[in-house]
């Protein structure tokens, strides 16, 4: 018996494609709304909190070299030797260097952390409470990131913003601005330092020509912790 009469691939229909856009149509919508509303949350305008967004998805197809890593990388080479009509393959080890260019990600590191300087300013006087909260997402982020070659640093998302929430919470002691402030903070930069800038000594394992922090632009690690840390916070 056949079974392909009543079984049609959906991406033949027209109707298919018209559900994906519609689902584009809204959740689009939402997520910015929803990321407007965290920067809400921390005292930003509509407006400032739309330009971020904005600036954050511009800047993350902006990487900007930094310096360089020159690493020695072991290869196989193999030779050909005919002798008496006969030809051998005589494989050898030789060292090459390569070198990889470290670059930061304007979208994915340099907003981020230049908003949660702004937030460090404007609770200056809570500089222990926030050092506090940094320390904390940074050793979980620094025990818990893995350089995988051909990925690069890789962790768990939802573990950092999870830490960086809790540790506010704590710290704050509930008191709604300064929890969210130190959320974000903690979010944002004690995954780039736990889980990049600490890290950057594992980076010849990676063999890449260039490894950028926070290189996934909006979708990398530093600015979701960031946003997720805040959007936890608040629900707890």
């Amino acid at each position: 018996m056949s079974y392909k009469k009543y079984f049609y691939p959906p991406a033949m229909g027209l109707l298919f494609y018209l559900l994906i856009l519609l689902l584009l149509i809204i959740l689009v919508p939402l997520l910015i709304l929803g990321v407007t509303q965290v920067f809400k949350q921390l005292g930003f305008t509509p407006f400032a909190a739309f330009a971020i967004i904005v600036l954050s998805l511009a800047g993350s197809a902006i990487n900007i070299p930094v310096f360089k890593i020159a690493n020695n990388q072991p290869i196989v080479r193999v030779e050909y030797y005919t002798l008496y009509g006969v030809t051998y393959p005589v494989p050898s080890i030789v060292t090459t260097q390569q070198k990889t260019v470290i670059a930061v990600n304007a979208g994915g590191a340099l907003i981020p952390a230049s908003i949660s300087a702004y937030l460090w300013y404007r609770e200056y006087a809570h500089t222990p409470q926030i050092l506090l909260c940094i320390l904390l997402v940074t050793l979980v982020c620094y025990k818990l990131a893995k350089p995988v070659e051909g990925v690069g640093i890789v962790m768990p998302a939802f573990i950092p913003p999870i830490v960086a929430a809790v540790s506010a919470l704590v710290v704050s002691l509930g008191s709604s601005p300064l929890l969210f402030s130190l959320a974000y903070i903690s979010g944002s930069l004690g995954t780039l330092i736990g889980a990049d800038l600490l890290n950057l000594r594992r980076i010849s394992r990676l063999r890449a020509q260039i490894v950028s922090i926070g290189g996934a632009g909006t979708f990398d690690g530093i600015f979701i912790s960031g946003i997720l840390a805040v959007v936890i916070a608040f629900l707890l």
